[in-house]
C-alpha cells in the first residue's frame, strides 16, 4: 500500500508538470538516461522506467518499484534568409521550451508490471519575431502532444517478456500570423491578426517485445499504433478594413471576429528494433526506427466559415523516414555510469515546395553524453545532446487571402537538450 501511495503522489506531480509546451515535432525526451546515449537501446536498457513509453516489455528488466521525473529543456536555433521578395531580408529563431515527463512503475510480482507515465510524444514548436519579413505566412506555430500511459508487462518465459500499453492523447494547436495586405486599385489595403487555437482528444496505444538471450544481450521491439486526432477551437481575426471589400477580395470569407474552427490531423505509427550486449565494463546499444509518414501526413486542413471556400489545406506529403542511432555505457563503478552517442535523423520533408516556414524541418545529425549517480535507493540523470540539420530552403508559392507566399532559406539550425531526471526505487 505504501509503494502505491508513493506512486500516486509522483503521477500526481507530474500532472502539474506537463502543461509546459512541447517543441519540435517527434519526440523522444522522455529519459535523460537515454538522453545521454542519443536514445539508442531505447526501452530496453532496464535502467530507468521510460519503458513505459518507448518498450513496455522493458519494464520486466526493473527489478524494483519506482517513479522517475525527467525535466529537458530544448533549445532551437537558426538563421532565416528572405528569397524572392523578401531577397535581402534576414531574421533569427533562438528560443528554448522545457519539455518535463514522468513515469511510476509497481512491480506486483516478479513476473508482472505495471505503470503509468506522462510524456510528449510529438511537438512543435517555432516563433518569430513579430513584424519580421515572413510575419504573413507565420509568426506563431505551436503543437503540444500528451500522452496519458498506463501500461503492462509480462515476462512469459526467462528469455521473453510482452507489454502493452494504453493511451489516451491529448493535442492542443496554435497558430498566429499577420494577415496580408492588398491592393485593390485604391492603394494597399487589408493588413491584421489571426490567431488559431485547437484542442482534442484520442485514443492509440503501443505493443512491445523483448527477448533476453542472457543477462547481457537482448533486443526488443515496439510498435506504436497510428492516432487520429479530432481538434476543435477558435479563429480569432482582427483586420484593418472594411468587411465589404475584403470579403470580395478573399471570395466571401468573414472577418473581424472569433469563429468555430476544426482540425483533424493525423499522427503516424512507428516501428523501433533495439538491441543491447554488455562486454566487460561497457555496453553496446543501437536503434532502428521507421516512421510511416505517408499513411498520416500528406495534408493538414482547417476547416472555419471564416477561411475561403471554407477551408484552408496545406499539402505536406510526408515521406515515410528512419532514424538510426547507437550509443556506449561505459559502467566506470557501482555508483557511477557516462554515456555518450550518435545519430542520424531523417526528415519527412525533402523538397523545398513541401517544406513549411512553420516546420522548416529537415535531416539533422545527432551526438550527446550524459551521466548516472546512484545512492541507495536515488539515481540522478543528466544529459546533454546537440544536433546539427542540414541547410534548407522552403518556397511556398500558394498564398492566399489569410497568409502570403514566402521564400526562406535556413542556415546553421541546431539544436541543444539539456536534462537533468531523478530516479527513487522502493
Amino acid at each position: 500500500m505504501k509503494k502505491l501511495t508513493k506512486i500516486a503522489l509522483m503521477l500526481g506531480a507530474t500532472f502539474g508538470v506537463c502543461a509546459a509546451e512541447a517543441g519540435s515535432y517527434q519526440l523522444n525526451d522522455y529519459s535523460v538516461t537515454g538522453l545521454g546515449r542519443s536514445y539508442a537501446g531505447q526501452g530496453i536498457m532496464g535502467d530507468d522506467y521510460s519503458a513505459i513509453a518507448f518498450n513496455p516489455a522493458g519494464m520486466t528488466l526493473m527489478e524494483k518499484s519506482g517513479v522517475q521525473q525527467a525535466f529537458n529543456f530544448i533549445n532551437l536555433k537558426a538563421d532565416v534568409d528572405g528569397m524572392g521578395q523578401h531577397k535581402g531580408h534576414h531574421s533569427k529563431m533562438n528560443f528554448w521550451q522545457p519539455v518535463p515527463a514522468g513515469f511510476a512503475q509497481y512491480n506486483v510480482n516478479d513476473r508482472l508490471k505495471i505503470g503509468a507515465g506522462i510524456y510528449a510524444p510529438f511537438g512543435l514548436k517555432t516563433h518569430y519575431d513579430k513584424g519580421w519579413f515572413g510575419s504573413e505566412a507565420a509568426i506563431l506555430s505551436k503543437l503540444d502532444i500528451v500522452d496519458f500511459n498506463i501500461s503492462a508487462a509480462y515476462k512469459v518465459t526467462d528469455h521473453l517478456s510482452l507489454g502493452a500499453s494504453a493511451i489516451v492523447r491529448y493535442i492542443y494547436g496554435r497558430m498566429t500570423q499577420d494577415l496580408p495586405m492588398f491592393d485593390v486599385g485604391y492603394g494597399p489595403t487589408g493588413g491584421g491578426f489571426m490567431n488559431f487555437n485547437v484542442r482534442g482528444w484520442s485514443k492509440t496505444a503501443t505493443l512491445g517485445a523483448m527477448y533476453e538471450f542472457n543477462k547481457n544481450s537482448r533486443i526488443g521491439i515496439s510498435w506504436r499504433l497510428r492516432s487520429a486526432q479530432r481538434a476543435k477551437g477558435k479563429l480569432k481575426i482582427s483586420d484593418n478594413v472594411n468587411n465589404s471589400v475584403l470579403g470580395a477580395i478573399t471570395g466571401g470569407a468573414l472577418m473581424n471576429g472569433k469563429y468555430n474552427v476544426r482540425a483533424n490531423p493525423d499522427l503516424p505509427e512507428s516501428i523501433a528494433l533495439s538491441g543491447y550486449h554488455r562486454y566487460q565494463n561497457l555496453g553496446f546499444s543501437g536503434t532502428a526506427r521507421f516512421t510511416h509518414w505517408t499513411s498520416s501526413f500528406p495534408d493538414f486542413v482547417v476547416r472555419s466559415r471564416a477561411l475561403p471556400n471554407g477551408q484552408k489545406r496545406t499539402d505536406y506529403k510526408y515521406r515515410n523516414t528512419w532514424t538510426l542511432t547507437a550509443g556506449v555505457d561505459y559502467y566506470f563503478c557501482k555508483n557511477l555510469t557516462f554515456r555518450f552517442g550518435g545519430g542520424w535523423d531523417e526528415s519527412p520533408t525533402h523538397k523545398p515546395e513541401r517544406r513549411t516556414i512553420r516546420i522548416p524541418d529537415n535531416d539533422r545529425w545527432w551526438m550527446s553524453v550524459g551521466a548516472s549517480y546512484m545512492k541507495n535507493n536515488w539515481q540522478v540523470d543528466v544529459g546533454f545532446a546537440h544536433m546539427i540539420a542540414k541547410t534548407g530552403k522552403a518556397t511556398e508559392d500558394k498564398g492566399s487571402a489569410l497568409s502570403a507566399p514566402n521564400h526562406a532559406k535556413y542556415k546553421n539550425m541546431q539544436s541543444n537538450i539539456l536534462g537533468v531526471q531523478f530516479q527513487y526505487k522502493f
